[in-house]
Parts: structure tokens; C-alpha cells; sequence
């Protein structure tokens, strides 16, 4: 990935994403981007103190998982972990389900503010009461209804309040 990051655009093959385009990532790999569905590319490439690499894509509609099932399948002790949302279609989606590496569980997004994500529904709770004014909110659905009504009566505010959920591969 360092080296394909290295390289000038386009990388391998001709793209409209540039040198890390997970098609190039494929061909490295030895693979076929013609039978691997590559839309998207990576960038925030890290290698952890532990050993692990971390990095981000950005890729449309949903975790590009004929990529990450190409490398898994390539080397079969690696595991690759994801959360993926994409809010014009409602999916917030993970695979970590110990909440190692993506703790997050809940997605708010207010529209005069910014993204926020919480590891628990109590956090998210306690926000959505400062948000509101609403006292013991308990579940998730509690929360959702507290900030439909608060909108009512404040309709220059959005509000989107998600929960990721665990895919099994």
C-alpha cells in the first residue's frame, strides 16, 4: 500500500481515483480488478505500535467487501474490521463486534453542528437530554422520539441519530 501510495497517478491501471485506488491494490496483490469490484480507494494509511495497519476508504453505498474478502482470502490470518456509514441510505454498519477497534455504536448528526459518536447509550442519552431537555431517556427509540419532538418546535434544526449494526461476514 506504501509503495502504490508512492507511485504517480494512476498507479497500475488507469482510474479515476488515483494511485490508491483499491483496484491497484488488487493488482498488487495479484488479483483481477476486473473480477474484484474496486470502486473507491484508501487513504490514512497507519502502521499501528502494535503491529496492526490501520486505514481508511472511502468507497459509495456500502464496505467495498469484495475487497476486503480478496485480501482475507489472500492472506488467510489477516482480518480486516470496518465500520461504514452512508447516510443517504441509512447503513451504519460494522463487523467489529467486540467493539475492538470501533467502539463506536451510536451516529448523531445535527445539522449546525458536527458528527458526533457515542460508545454508549447512556453518553448518547445524557446528549440527546442537553440537546432536548428531556429527563430518563433509557433506549435508543426514547432518544430518537425525544429529538423528533424537539425538532417539531425547532424546525431550523435536522437531526439524525443512527445505530451501527453488527454484520456478520
Amino acid at each position: 500500500m506504501s509503495e502504490l501510495e508512492d507511485m504517480k497517478t494512476p498507479g497500475l491501471h488507469e482510474n479515476g481515483f488515483g494511485s490508491t485506488w483499491l483496484g491497484n491494490l488488487v493488482i498488487k496483490l495479484g488479483g483481477d480488478w476486473e473480477n474484484v469490484y474496486c470502486r473507491g480507494y484508501w487513504d490514512n494509511l497507519l502502521l499501528l505500535d502494535d503491529g496492526s495497519v490501520s486505514f481508511s476508504v472511502e468507497s459509495a453505498w456500502d464496505e467495498p467487501n469484495e475487497v476486503r474478502e480478496f485480501i482475507e482470502k489472500k492472506f488467510p490470518k489477516i482480518k480486516l474490521y470496518f465500520q461504514c456509514e452512508e447516510s443517504g441510505m441509512c447503513i451504519y454498519h460494522t463487523n467489529d463486534d467486540t467493539g475492538q477497534y470501533f467502539p463506536e455504536k451510536y451516529y448523531l448528526w445535527v445539522e449546525d453542528g458536527e458528527t458526533e459518536y457515542y460508545t454508549s447509550l447512556e453518553a448518547l442519552a445524557n446528549e440527546v437530554e442537553n440537546i432536548t431537555g428531556s429527563k430518563n431517556l433509557k433506549t435508543l427509540d426514547s432518544c430518537k422520539k425525544a429529538l423528533e419532538t424537539y425538532s417539531r418546535s425547532h424546525s431550523d434544526l435536522c437531526y439524525t441519530l443512527e445505530e451501527f449494526s453488527v454484520v456478520q461476514d
